[in-house]
């Protein structure tokens, strides 16, 4: 009984080996053997050359012997082995006749004898030698695992995690294709998937071995890779995958728009900014943008931090939200600066330990956030002449903005702006001019200009020259921003004026008399202003007004207009 419990466990270990054999050597299924009848006891081997060679097939015959060693008509299968393990394909053979006359593949290279049994007989192989085959891979075996030649693989065990950072050895075999040792000198190429990996580029293996050092710096699932260094067919090899954690807590890292963390980073130059890749985007005055603090290890890998509070340090005047933040991992902070500049620093502090980041240097740029156009931009002109249209941008500080760009674009109206796009001067001025077209009548046009998050439109009245009467802004009002309006007339000479403004009634409110020559009794172009209010100081009531202008002479009346004003409050 013992006996067949040895057969049962050498099959099932058989069976495992197969299982995990690579295809191309003739694998061939697994089957329990046929139960033998009463007589076969034994398996006798021919004589089996030696040396053989792994990989490479070879033919051998069984015969299938009784109790007095006699031939035995045996039809059936049987298990191959050999004296230390599972290492021939196929792993089972057929009798027939009594005889098995067939071709096997010994995997590992060693001294060895093979052997052939099922659960009544069984018999060994004279001893042969098995040399290695020709050299064909490269096997790389980290700490905790291997080398396991002749079987699928070529590796037992499980790679060891490592600490990033930490240096540890690893070895190289040149193998041929079954994973045994090859034992001749060659060279290889090294390098892994940590791009911030520490390793020798190249390294020699002597008798089939190379024995190297790595550190791994990234946390993650690493890899080392391993290639041939010479012109030949020798395959390259990609490790197991190799668990590399993040180390202890040890420092701080700021990271801001335009910046993303590096971890592994291998820099130590601050002006490089370990541990982060990118250039900090430049930010606006008063402008509230994210900041995120990063507990890292020494590495720079992400990890989790000690919980203490710690707070942004910049210059005075400056805002964070919040205040302070425990960072535990990761903490995010709204930061705003309160004063321009080029490389403005911000770091972060450990309120407990004091400990601090390194600096991280920021362009604060001024943009716009008031237009105020310059009290000489005209409002009125008449139809073909050019207005120069003049602006002041200031900053979130009412500062001026200098170099900032302006544009202005037409947004009513038939009228061209001819510097559609500008800077500011060194005080913050910018002047593009609006040609207002000849047309067919009078009209009101638009210009909006915009700079940075600031934006305003001014109107412009195009009087049209045959125009002898008109008033603008028109409506005017409080609800317009405007709180008065100018009349506009052209007499053909100068003739004394009486102006008068009546209500939607006909009541007169509002009344002046120029004599002749004078300002508003001029020839040509005149200009009166209004404020809304009657003859005693008081504002008219919203509504629609008429405007009458009578221009006399002895002779009589030489000019006489009539025009219609909004007034909303």
């Amino acid at each position: 009984m013992a006996r067949i419990l040895g057969l049962m466990s050498t099959a099932l270990g058989l069976l495992l080996l197969l299982s995990a054999s690579p295809t191309g050597f003739g694998a061939e299924p697994v089957s329990i053997p046929d139960h033998n009848p009463d007589g076969l006891t034994s398996f006798e081997w021919q004589a089996i050359p030696s040396p053989q060679y792994v990989g490479e097939p070879f033919r051998v015959i069984l015969l299938a012997r009784d109790e007095n060693g006699a031939s035995y008509d045996y039809d059936g299968t049987a298990f191959l082995s050999t004296s230390l393990g599972a290492y021939v394909v196929p792993a089972v053979v057929q009798f027939f006749n009594g005889v098995c006359d067939t071709s096997i593949t010994v995997t590992l290279a060693d001294h060895l004898s093979l052997r052939c049994f099922n659960d009544s007989a069984s018999g060994l192989s004279n001893q042969i030698e098995v040399a290695t085959g020709a050299p064909r891979r490269f096997v790389t075996i980290l700490p905790g695992e291997q080398l396991a030649p002749g079987i699928a693989g070529g590796r037992t065990g499980s790679p060891d995690s490592h600490t990033a950072g930490d240096v540890f050895s690893f070895e190289v075999y040149l193998t041929d294709d079954w994973y045994n040792q090859v034992d001749l000198d060659d060279s290889v190429y090294l390098s892994s998937d940590d791009r911030f990996g520490r390793l020798p580029a190249a390294g020699e293996l002597v008798n089939g071995i190379g024995s190297f050092t790595a550190s791994l710096r990234t946390a993650g699932q690493r890899h080392i890779y391993v290639s041939p260094a010479a012109e030949d067919s020798l395959l390259a090899d990609t490790s197991s995958a190799i668990d590399v954690t993040a180390g202890a807590y040890t420092q701080m890292l700021v990271v801001t728009p335009g910046e993303t963390v590096l971890p592994g980073d291998t820099t130590s130059a601050l002006g490089n900014t370990p541990g982060k890749a990118g250039t900090p985007d430049p930010q606006y005055l008063r402008n509230p943008f994210d900041v995120t603090v990063y507990a890292c290890d020494r590495c720079w890998n992400p990890r989790a931090g000690t919980g203490n509070p710690v707070y942004l340090l910049s210059g005075e005047g400056d805002s964070c939200s919040p205040a302070v933040a425990e960072l535990r991992d990761t903490v995010g902070f709204m930061f705003r600066f309160s004063q321009r500049g080029d490389n403005r620093p911000l770091w972060v502090r450990d309120s407990t330990t004091k400990a601090e980041s390194y600096v991280t240097y920021i362009d604060v740029r001024a943009r716009g956030t008031t237009i105020e156009v310059d009290p000489l931009t005209p409002d009125t002109i008449r139809a073909g002449e050019t207005a120069a249209v003049k602006v002041r941008v200031r900053d979130a500080n009412g500062d001026p903005v200098v170099a900032a760009l302006v544009q202005f674009v037409r947004v009513l109206g038939t009228g061209n702006v001819l510097e559609p796009a500008l800077l500011t001067d060194t005080i913050g001025y910018a002047t593009s001019h609006f040609v207002c077209t000849p047309s067919p009548a009078s009209e009101q046009d638009s210009i909006e200009i915009s700079s940075g998050d600031a934006d305003t439109i001014i109107g412009i009245y195009v009087r049209h020259l045959s125009d002898s009467l008109f008033a603008f802004p028109n409506p005017f009002g409080r609800i317009v921003n405007r709180e008065s309006t100018l009349i506009f007339y052209s007499l053909h000479r100068a003739s004394a004026v009486r102006l008068t403004i009546y209500d939607p009634f006909g009541n007169e409110v509002w009344r002046r008399r120029f004599n002749q020559g004078e300002p508003g009794a001029m020839f040509g172009d005149n200009v009166v202003y209004w404020d809304g209010r009657n003859k005693k100081g008081q504002r008219v009531a919203s509504g629609v007004y008429l405007i009458q202008v009578l221009g006399m002479l002895q002779t009589g009346i030489d000019f006489k207009g009539l025009y219609r004003v909004g007034v909303v409050w």
